[in-house]
């Protein structure tokens, strides 16, 4: 089955998991050459959705209407879908995977949809897989930033593309690439990729460097960068290009030359964990800085750096745990 080929369907019929700014801005856009279906929780987001639409400002321009459900379990009910983008944070990978399983399981295993990772992080992609037990996933390197400014639109102040997709299996690679031109004429030029790990390295060597920085030191890329915080992100781009060289990750000679000039571009943009750790919500550390220490202890390879900025990050995100947990009565 080949949705997007076959003659009979008039659009692809796309699912978008995830209402936040990455949600809003990828349903703005598929919108333009497909049917968008986007899960909203949020009773109140979803009438503004529902009768006002998504729109995407900044470097990116488009607005659409998507259709809306409350759940991931209501995507069972849009089916056949073509594909499903999950664009919610890393931190709710678990949370996903257990409410999207059932939704896959109750179709025949030649009708899934590919299930795509619109996130950020190095494991998030092998991550669903292995809690899906989903053979058609593919994973998404995306070179744009975008921030909520209402509860249906967004705004993008970072746009440098293009965007990657690929998969683990080089028999999903005609998919891939219709997928990428479909992307590429709604306005997200993407490109695929038969290899997507060195990109997926690239992307979260640069985000574990500059994103936690960012956050601990509540600033912009620009600001980072003129601090004397600079020396940290510095010391992070070392340490994350040397594991994943122990790691059998060809990233090329001058990787650290380009993540500069990328920084430098960036430098308007202010990292979506900034707004995590204003916010008082779970960063995604665990899928950057602490992805990058579980593969520099198996390699054998120093990460001290990354391990002193998870462990502050850590902090935060266990006082957000903290809270949420109830109090004990104190006994008479």
């Amino acid at each position: 089955m080949d949705p997007i080929n076959d003659a009979s369907s008039e659009l692809p019929r796309f699912g978008i998991i995830g209402a936040g700014a990455m949600g809003l801005s990828l349903a703005a856009m598929l919108g333009r050459t497909a049917e968008v279906t986007i899960v909203v929780r949020n009773p109140t987001k979803a009438e503004r959705i529902t009768s006002a639409g998504v729109a995407v400002h900044g470097l990116m321009q488009a607005m659409a209407h998507p259709t809306v459900v409350p759940s991931i379990a209501a995507l069972a009910e849009t089916m056949p879908l073509t594909a499903i983008f999950v664009a919610t944070k890393t931190t709710a990978i678990d949370q996903v995977a257990r409410e999207l399983g059932p939704v896959l399981d109750s179709i025949p295993v030649e009708e899934h949809p590919f299930v795509i990772s619109f996130q950020n992080g190095i494991e998030p992609g092998r991550d669903l897989g292995e809690r899906l037990h989903e053979p058609r996933i593919l994973r998404m390197v995306l070179n744009y930033g975008a921030t909520s400014v209402d509860d249906n639109a967004a705004v993008v102040m970072l746009n440098m593309p293009p965007h990657y997709i690929g998969g683990p299996d080089a028999t999903h690679r005609k998919f891939v690439s219709t997928l990428a031109a479909l992307l590429t004429a709604c306005g997200l030029p993407t490109k695929p990729v038969e290899n997507i790990e060195p990109v997926v390295w690239a992307k979260g060597v640069l985000n574990a460097a500059m994103n936690p920085v960012a956050a601990l030191t509540d600033s912009s890329v620009g600001e980072v960068l003129d601090s004397p915080a600079r020396e940290i992100v510095s010391r992070l781009i070392d340490e994350g290009l040397s594991v994943a060289r122990a790691d059998g990750i060809k990233l090329g000679p001058d990787m650290a030359a380009h993540m500069w000039a990328i920084l430098d571009n960036a430098r308007p943009h202010t990292p979506s964990m900034v707004g995590d750790i204003r916010g008082g919500r779970p960063s995604e550390v665990g899928q950057l800085n602490r992805q990058i220490i579980e593969h520099a202890r198996r390699t054998g390879v120093p990460s001290p750096s990354h391990e002193v900025v998870a462990a502050l990050i850590d902090s935060f995100d266990w006082r957000v745990f903290r809270s949420q947990q109830p109090v004990a009565e104190t006994p008479a």
